[in-house]
């Protein structure tokens, strides 16, 4: 999956009482700039809508979350716009319990064995 398919999770995985959804971003920043932001802004509202209609159910049962991750992987470094559109939900999202994250890709060989996406 990728942001390019807004309409649906990439992955997510459980952390104790933590929800932690991936998101991937593929897309460089060389690409234009505010259509990049639109569909990662389009790719989180999909999230958020799940979290809210509490999507998870079909594969968690009735578990429940205290928090929800929102983890994005660029797979280049993530230019100074992003950090600013999410500064600028921060409350909105910190009101829900959801915190979003981000990183660049590591190497090929690194091998990321925290989280176990489904």
């Amino acid at each position: 999956m990728s942001i390019s398919d807004t309409d649906c999770i990439d992955a997510m995985a459980v952390d104790g009482k933590e929800l932690i959804m991936l998101v991937s971003d593929h897309f460089t920043w060389a690409f234009e700039q505010v259509e990049h932001l639109k569909y990662l802004q389009r790719k989180f509202n999909t999230y958020i809508r799940f979290i809210e209609n509490k999507g998870w159910k079909e594969r968690f049962g009735d578990m429940e979350f205290d928090a929800y991750i929102i983890e994005v992987v660029f797979k280049y470094p993530y230019h100074k716009s992003f950090i600013r559109m999410i500064e600028s939900v921060k409350d909105k999202l910190d009101e829900k319990n959801i915190k979003i994250v981000y990183r660049v890709k590591e190497d090929e060989d690194e091998k990321d064995t925290f989280y176990s996406w489904t």
